[in-house]
């Protein structure tokens, strides 16, 4: 408690937007004394960072540095800026790594991307902080993905299940076995539902899984460690289940994941991902159920958030305003397809303006005038997992 507190009071001195939502709410640091009185303190959810930091550039008042002092700034998409205050471990994943077996000895392919998303820095500097070689692969790139691994003698994988599934087809079709001409051993997902038939792929090919949770704004929230059901909660951040409506922490049902950090440059606190939980029974307040779901227009498409209003806006500048996107999952790959309604045919750049906002590729597809509703979403998730429900 004296080390959150001092995050509060700190927080609450040097960044504006944290100290408006407590003034807002009638509230001053000193009423937090207790993990209870956390309640207290409103929400801060995920979907609103866009709009309140457009209204106060680049981070809505919630950074406690000035941008210049921060070693890096990314822009996920939303916009949402996400700083890197300090160097090493900045999202504390290598606690979840460590777990895993990555270490010193280990050259492990980065496959999340290095470009203006945090991914691919977040698990290079956890890895580098447990004395692991790291080869920034990023995203793609198939056939120059697995020579790497064979070249080099790659111990272990970083990244989304469905990449690394691609991975292993590309691997069978050059009549390459693992344990022979690829020496992984170990593999660790984030950012994508992981399947059982997945886990049962990798682990009959004697690849150890693990999988972790996290989000770009803050990082490590929890991992599979093997020793129960669930994942464990990072020893890094407090973690809460709340209601999402009122914010009060709930102990049975499904609830929004809610992440304080003790992080004084960029001090999130209640800070809600948007994410669906809740505690697995007999482990309340120590182990979540994983991602159930999501509270808001948000859906997680290959590691990338997409939001109706993103799709909306550049569908509605290219004269397109009626449209439905439908995620689904084939074959273990995420895919996006948008139906459009249109007299006239599209325009050939019109894909590439919507991936350079949503960053996932689309599938887009002429449909009769008519055939798509006023009343239906325009942002549909059909996708189907068999999990694993603990």
């Amino acid at each position: 408690m004296e080390k959150l507190k001092k995050v509060i009071y700190h927080a609450y001195k040097n960044a504006s937007g944290f100290k408006k939502r407590l003034d807002d709410a009638c509230i001053s640091p000193g009423d937090i004394q207790t993990l209870k009185d956390l309640e207290k303190i409103p929400v801060l959810k995920k979907d609103r960072l866009p709009e309140l930091q457009s209204a106060d550039q680049p981070f809505g008042g919630f950074a406690a540095v000035k941008p210049n002092e921060m070693e890096r700034i990314f822009m996920s998409p939303g916009p949402i800026y996400d700083p890197q205050t300090t160097g090493k471990d900045f999202w504390r994943f290598s606690e979840a790594l460590k777990k895993a077996g990555f270490g010193e000895g280990d050259i492990v392919q980065n496959t999340f991307s290095y470009h203006l998303s945090p991914a691919g820095f977040m698990f290079d500097s956890a890895l580098r902080e447990l004395g692991a070689t790291v080869i920034p692969a990023g995203t793609g790139n198939r056939e120059l993905q697995i020579q790497i691994m064979k070249d080099v003698r790659v111990t272990g994988y970083v990244g989304t299940p469905s990449f690394f599934n691609l991975l292993l087809d590309s691997i069978e079709e050059k009549g390459w076995k693992i344990g022979n001409e690829i020496a992984v051993n170990k593999v660790f997902f984030t950012a994508e539902m992981l399947t059982e038939q997945m886990r049962k792929r990798c682990e009959d090919n004697g690849i150890s899984v693990y999988e972790g949770y996290g989000t770009a704004d803050c990082g490590c929230i929890a991992f599979e460690d093997k020793q129960g059901p669930g994942l464990r909660i990072t020893d890094s951040a407090i973690v809460q289940i709340c209601d999402p409506q009122t914010g009060s922490e709930v102990t049975d049902g499904e609830g929004e994941v809610v992440v304080t950090l003790f992080d004084k440059s960029y001090p999130l606190i209640r800070f809600g991902t948007g994410d669906l939980s809740r505690w697995v029974k007999g482990n309340e307040g120590k182990r979540i159920a994983g991602v159930l779901g999501r509270v808001c227009d948000g859906i997680k498409v290959k590691g990338m958030f997409v939001r109706e209003k993103q799709l909306a806006r550049v569908l509605n500048e290219a004269g397109f305003p009626v449209f439905q996107a439908v995620v689904t999952n084939e074959q273990g790959q995420d895919q996006i397809k948008i139906f459009i309604e249109s007299e006239e045919g599209l325009n050939s750049e019109l894909a590439s303006k919507i991936q350079n906002v949503i960053r996932v590729k689309p599938i887009l597809e002429l449909t009769a005038s008519g055939s798509i509703k006023k009343d239906e979403k325009k942002l549909v998730d059909k996708r189907n997992y068999e999990l694993k429900r603990v």
